[in-house]
């Protein structure tokens, strides 16, 4: 039946539809009911508003339909009444749902069709949103509902002279679809409800759950309606509900069926409604225990003992239980504090539940060899269980407690029951005394959380290994993944193992230049604890690797792979028992010979053969890169075949996985980690090779896997380019390798991977071993060309290859004259275009090739280049780099033509301090081939005094050559200390940094001078603190002794703190004192923070501060012993400025020495915590005029407090109790603009890092969201407060978009009901996404933008 539907319908559209609806063809009526619903989708909201008799028809019509023997025209029916509602008048609304509601099937067996059609109907009405005032059209769809399905659900509903069966009274139409019912009314019109209502509907639901009739997935969706119904109840209903539960579970007759259905009502209303509930807790929570005890279970074992049957109701009760206890401990963690242990107890307890499988605890400990023997008989759980007992529901109970336990973990674990050795000294051994369980599931669920409290271990770990520079400037163009600690199964493909990679992104040892040494086991704390329960963990897993289930083997795997990741290692002494259980893993077999066509499963899919091979590659990857070659070298032969074996297969991701399995294989395998051995493993070197080589140059491999296998040749070509590993390949196939790349290096698709495999090679090449020059030019041209591209991560990367490849030992003096001049013509083009990202690397190779090409590189392009160049802002790294191109230009005797452009063509029109300090540098560099000498400058500065830029010039000019000529600068003080007295501030300024450095280059002669001078006061002593500042700064770069001056100074710098101009610069000079003199100045700093002047104790927080950034292995040793003291005393300063000061000290010591406090974080974060509380008595009402302001006094030290919070989640995130951490954000998102904006980052960084207890906390953060976008601006606000709201609400929505995104799998955001948790989420959910629509799709095309570019940019 073809049907043309009109653009623009019309009631006379559905009036011909309407004739088809009722033709004897159920295609006809299917087809008819089609098009109506597309009818109804284009059509204009209010095109039969007017046309009484064309709606009721058409309802009708659908309304016949539901009754249809054909199931598909029943289907579309309920799908057109959604759209048909929306357009109905307002008079049919309660027509409509009586029809629904008296619905009677006569045509179709399925009785849920009615139901299913009135949630249709009640998800389609307008609905009301909180904090907005309703509508005319809210407040006639509740009208309806009020009248028509309140009674109905109410058994109080007259039709037909009696009272109707209420919908959830009726035993024969009950069904679950009949409780959606009633779950959709009170999710969309919940807000409206009357006490009454809730009150009524409520004891009817509880009515429903205490029938002994109905069946489960009744009483399950009767749970959620209870569940959702809570969020509306009063304090009164629910404290009398609270009563009524306390009072049943307390009865001495209580029955099990009773019990288990109240207490499966309180863990559900706990995830409800948590905050409110959690008030009830200390009541309802021994009772839960109880369910729990010891004498219950000891009953129950007597009761199996005696009868020889398990009791089904005391396996559902203890489940129930279980479930319960895990949600007071999720959604009320700091309620359920005092009940923690006892949780604990009652875990451990019913986690070896198992009557049908007793073993003595006593005896689990046996000899490991006859463990050996009878492992192959006691493999009970392998065959799907020797007890196949369809009536053994226990699994249920371990399963329950294993995952009440992951919950512990999961929010007591960090900064404290890790600390406190409680987890490893309970759960822990519990936990894998477990991993023998027959039932899989359970299994699964204990090694889940297993690997929970490794990877919890693991979390904040500083690696302390270093490695090569010129790697490390390789390794930091490497793209890194942010870390996941969405909890997983273990069955999973992705799996905990995502951990592992996380932390090995941050290994240095990574990178195999240095062989990883076993790393020395903490004497107490987590690590500690996880050592020594590492024989037991390994003894266990060992034993499930040679099982036949994946994804037992998967899970174990993954557990392994996370205690490698954490420990650093330290599986050395086991590998006998792991690693050929491991490799057979590896190897492809029969059942997975179809892998290609497989995929990694992820979240909670199970595991397949494909994964398994992924996560056990994954896993010997980790082995070799964190042990050392030495404790490797007995099973490399059996490793490297076994890898090589999958490294050709036919799915992507395992090849993929297997080359860079190899790669690290490589690295163990050749020096600098096999020095003495590497020979020994030559034949291994080259069965690598070759399979790298294949992968490379197969047609048929995946762009994925060509691009790996391109790295994994750069590593093995650069560890065999050095003078100790260049015998390991022949010279045929090197060379043959080296053009491969050139030719990968001239392919789009693996250009980059070519570009950094080129760039490895030559940073760890050395004399020993030439690499052919016509190979170098071609690759450095090609090297060349990439710099004027759009990828970024192309140009930098191409740089640095460059950089490397030309200052190499292995290309010396094979650069010809037409190379070096396309390097420099490339490079002048990076100039031009002031690309920060190149400049610095770039710079310091031009440097390099003045030294031996002078005559090509310094052309009046490059100075013209440079000179431009130096109009802009120079800085850091760069303005570093340009000063050894412009020293070594002036040593090759080619300065006059740069200090000629510089002069003329910069000038003035350049910052003077860097200006000036680019051409001091060439005037001392040049000699005297400069063209100008000092006495120029001098002159300058004498006839030009009333230039002020071109006076601060000349003296920066001449502070940079008093600096580098030392003793030998021929000027005195005086010239610069004249010039303290000008009328212009930028040239006083620029004199006393100018006397600053030469003073640092010549101590004796200009420290005295600026001594005497500094008894005045005024603008003259801050002048001379800006030059001892100056000084000192440049004395620590250059280590020089300032020794019998350095007390003199010290007092002189406390004597001018007084002034208010001066603090700053004191307090900077004081941190540069303490750092230059640790041992002399550190103890009098912290008896500074102690003086009674609340002047100088500010000063000596802030010169802490300036102390941090300072990376000195002395300074360092001594800091240590006081740092912790010092931040104590700052912390309970009476002053409030000065624990302002004290926050942001803090807050840079957890970013520069994270080390020094995180082992005493937890005697620091009280005072954070505490500062982040609005404090009542500084908040003061302020009369202005006829408005009245709100003054927080306190705003300012709480800002910083949360600027703290925000930095220590990133250096010490496993230390801070997430659930302290959770509050605090919480109340911040409904604080001042700043700290909520703040607080907004914080939540999303969570997502990522804690999912779990994100998802715990979506409906406070969806109060505090819905707050922030409701709040409306007064009719008088500056555009000032208008941007600031703008900017506020974007920052909320986009945090919205984030969590909805990658909390999707936790959250109702698809309009699912199946669970009552996150209601309020829910609400506000559906309520952005309607109010907020256009915002929410600007923000998306903004990500996706922001994606594309990053795509661009990085592989």
């Amino acid at each position: 039946m073809a049907t043309t539907i009109p653009t623009n319908p019309t009631p006379q559209t559905l009036n011909l539809l309407l004739q088809k609806i009722t033709d004897f063809d159920p295609d006809f009526r299917f087809m008819a009911l089609s098009d109506l619903l597309a009818v109804l989708n284009i059509a204009k909201s209010d095109f039969i508003h007017h046309d009484y008799n064309t709606a009721a028809r058409t309802m009708d019509h659908v309304v016949r339909a539901l009754d249809d023997q054909n199931g598909e025209v029943q289907n579309q029916a309920i799908k057109c009444l959604g759209p048909l509602v929306k357009k109905l008048p307002s008079q049919l609304l309660v027509p409509t749902m009586e029809k629904l509601a008296a619905l009677k099937l006569k045509n179709s067996v399925d009785n849920s069709v009615a139901a299913m059609a009135m949630r249709a109907m009640v998800e389609a009405l307008p609905r009301p949103t909180p904090g907005v005032a309703l509508s005319r059209e809210v407040g006639e769809a509740y009208a309806s509902i009020n009248r028509v399905l309140i009674p109905r659900f109410l058994g109080r509903s007259f039709v037909g002279g009696k009272y109707m069966a209420g919908l959830l009274e009726n035993d024969q139409e009950l069904t679950s679809d009949s409780v959606d019912v009633l779950i959709e009314v009170v999710r969309c019109f919940g807000l409206m409800l009357q006490h009454v209502e809730i009150e009524a509907l409520h004891d009817l639901v509880v009515a429903l759950l205490e029938q002994d009739k109905g069946n489960s997935v009744v009483k399950k969706r009767a749970v959620v309606a209870v569940s959702m119904l809570a969020h509306y109840l009063s304090d009164d209903l629910l404290v009398a509900f609270i009563k009524r539960a306390v009072g049943v579970l307390s009865h001495p007759c209580l029955t099990a069926v009773t019990q288990r259905l109240y207490i499966t009502i309180i863990g559900s209303m706990a995830r409800s409604i948590p905050y409110r509930f959690g008030r009830h807790l200390s009541e309802l929570t021994p009772l839960v225990i109880n369910a729990l005890g010891e004498q219950e279970l000891e009953a129950q074992l007597e009761e199996i003992n005696e009868s020889g049957e398990a009791s089904l109701e005391f396996n559902e009760v203890r489940e129930a239980a279980l479930v319960a206890l895990e949600a007071f401990l999720s959604s009320c963690p700091t309620q359920m504090r005092p009940f923690t242990d006892a949780s604990i107890e009652a875990c451990l307890r019913y986690l070896r539940f198992d009557p049908n499988y007793q073993v003595d605890e006593d005896e689990d400990m046996e000899d490991e060899k006859e463990d050996e023997d009878e492992f192959e008989e006691d493999d009970e759980f392998e065959a799907g269980g020797g007890f196949d007992d369809d009536d053994d529901s226990s699994w249920k109970v371990r399963r329950c407690a294993a995952k009440a336990l992951y919950t512990i973990i999961s929010t007591r674990s960090s900064g404290d029951f890790l600390e406190s050795g409680l987890l490893y000294g309970k759960v822990a051994p519990a936990l894998v005394k477990r991993f023998d369980e027959r039932e899989e599931n359970v299994r699964l669920e204990i090694m889940s959380a297993m690997s929970l409290l490794i990877r919890k271990t693991g979390e904040g770990i500083i690696p302390d290994f270093s490695i090569d520079n010129t790697q490390s400037e390789y390794l930091s163009q490497l793209p890194q993944n942010p870390p996941s600690r969405k909890r997983r199964r273990q069955s999973s493909g992705g799996g905990a193992s995502s951990f592992a990679m996380a932390i090995a992104s941050s290994d240095l040892t990574g990178t195999g230049l240095t062989s990883p040494t076993s790393e020395k086991i903490p004497v107490s704390g987590p690590r500690a604890d996880l050592g020594r329960l590492t024989p037991t963990i390994v003894k266990s897993a060992s034993k499930l690797l040679k099982g036949k289930l994946i994804p037992t083997k998967q899970a174990t795997i993954n557990l392994l792979d996370d205690m490698i990741s954490v420990q650093r290692g330290g599986l050395a002494q086991y590998f006998d028992q792991i690693i050929g259980s491991v490799i057979d893993a590896i190897k492809p077999s029969t059942a997975s010979s179809s892998s290609a066509s497989l995929s990694v499963a992820g979240g909670n899919a199970s595991a397949t053969a494909s994964t398994l091979r992924i996560a056990a590659l994954r896993l010997m990857s980790d082995i070799a890169k964190n042990h050392s070659s030495a404790v490797l070298q007995p099973y490399l032969s059996k490793i490297v075949t076994g890898v090589i074996a999958v490294i050709h297969d036919r799915f992507y991701k395992i090849s993929g996985e297997a080359v860079q399995t190899a790669e690290e294989l490589v690295k163990a395998i050749t020096p600098p980690r096999s020095l003495l051995t590497a020979q020994k493993f030559k034949g291994e070197l080259q069965k690598l090779y070759d399979a790298i080589i294949n992968r490379i140059t197969a047609n048929d491999a995946d762009a994925e896997v060509r691009q790996k296998a391109i790295h994994a040749l750069g590593t093995l070509l650069s560890r065999t380019s050095g003078s100790e590993g260049s015998g390991l390949i022949s010279r045929a196939n090197r060379n043959s390798a080296l053009s491969y790349l050139l030719d990968r290096l001239k392919n789009e698709t693996t250009r980059l991977s070519a570009v950094r495999a080129v760039d490895n090679i030559a940073a760890l090449s050395s004399s020993g071993v030439q690499f052919e020059p016509l190979w170098i030019r071609e690759v450095v041209v090609e090297l060349a060309a990439q710099l004027r591209k759009s990828n970024r991560a192309l140009r930098g990367s191409s740089v640095m290859a460059l950089k490397h490849l030309v200052l190499s030992p292995a290309t010396k003096g094979t650069l010809d004259d037409a190379t070096a001049e396309s390097i420099v013509s490339a490079l002048i083009t990076v100039i031009s275009n002031n690309d920060a990202q190149l400049l610095g690397p770039g710079l310091l190779l031009l440097a390099h090739l003045a030294q031996e090409k002078p005559h090509i590189v310094v052309t009046s392009q490059l100075i013209s280049s440079l000179c431009v160049l130096l109009q802009t802002t120079v800085a850091g790294t760069v303005l570093d780099s340009l000063l050894i191109l412009v020293t070594n230009v002036g040593g090759v005797g080619q300065g006059k033509p740069l200090m000629i452009g510089l002069l003329k063509d910069v000038g003035v029109s350049g910052e003077p301090s860097v200006v000036g300090k680019v051409i001091g540098t060439l005037l001392v560099a040049s000699g005297n081939s400069a063209g100008v000498t000092m006495d120029n400058f001098v002159q300058e500065i004498k006839t030009n005094s009333g230039d002020q830029t071109r006076a601060s010039l000349a003296l920066a000019v001449l502070g940079e050559a008093g600096l580098r000529l030392g003793s030998s600068f021929p000027l005195s003080p005086s010239l610069f200390l004249d010039q303290f007295n000008n009328e212009y501030d930028k040239v006083s300024l620029a004199a006393a940094v100018a006397l600053g450095r030469s003073g640092a280059g010549n101590v004796s002669k200009y420290v005295p001078v600026i001594l005497r001078s500094m008894v005045s006061e005024g603008s003259t002593q801050y002048l001379l603190l800006q030059s001892i500042k100056e000084m000192l700064q440049q004395v620590a770069l250059s280590s020089t002794s300032i020794g019998e001056y350095s007390e003199a100074i010290w007092d002189q710098i406390l004597a001018a703190a007084g002034a208010e101009d001066n603090k700053a610069v004191c307090a900077e000079c004081i941190g540069r004192m303490v750092i230059i003199e640790p041992t002399t100045y550190m103890t009098k700093l912290e008896s500074l923070l102690k003086n009674k002047s609340p002047v100088l104790r500010a000063i000596a927080v802030q010169a802490l501060r300036y102390t941090l950034p300072d990376e000195n292995e002395v300074f360092d040793s001594i800091l240590k012993g006081h740092l912790v003291d010092m931040l104590k005393t700052m912390l309970e300063d009476p002053e409030m400025e000065i624990r302002r000061h004290a926050m942001s000290t803090f807050n840079s010591a957890s970013h520069n020495k994270p080390e020094l406090i995180l082992p005493h974080l937890n005697q620091l974060m009280p005072y954070v915590m505490n500062e982040t509380v609005v404090k009542p008595e500084l908040v003061r009402e302020v009369q202005m005029g006829p408005f009245k302001h709100i003054i927080d006094d306190g705003l300012e030290v709480r800002k910083a407090a949360y600027e703290t919070l925000y930095a220590l989640m990133e250096t010490a995130f496993s230390r801070i109790s997430i659930i302290d951490l959770y509050d605090r954000i919480v109340a911040g998102l409904s604080d001042d603009n700043d700290i909520r904006a703040l607080c907004n980052l914080m939540v999303s960084k969570l997502v990522y890092i804690d999912a779990d207890e994100t998802t715990r906390r979506l409906d406070s953060i969806a109060d505090a969201f819905r707050k922030t976008l409701s709040h409306k601006l007064k009719d008088t606000a500056v555009k000032q407060e208008i941007e600031k709201q703008e900017e506020a609400n974007k920052a909320v929505l986009r945090t919205t978009e984030l969590l909805g995104k990658k909390l999707k799998s936790a959250l109702n955001t698809t309009g699912n009901t199946a669970s009552g948790s996150n209601q309020v989420w829910t609400t506000y959910w559906e309520w952005v996404n309607k109010d907020f629509g256009p915002q929410l799709k600007s923000l998306r095309e903004e990500s996706k933008d922001t994606g594309a570019g990053s795509s661009q940019s990085e592989p």
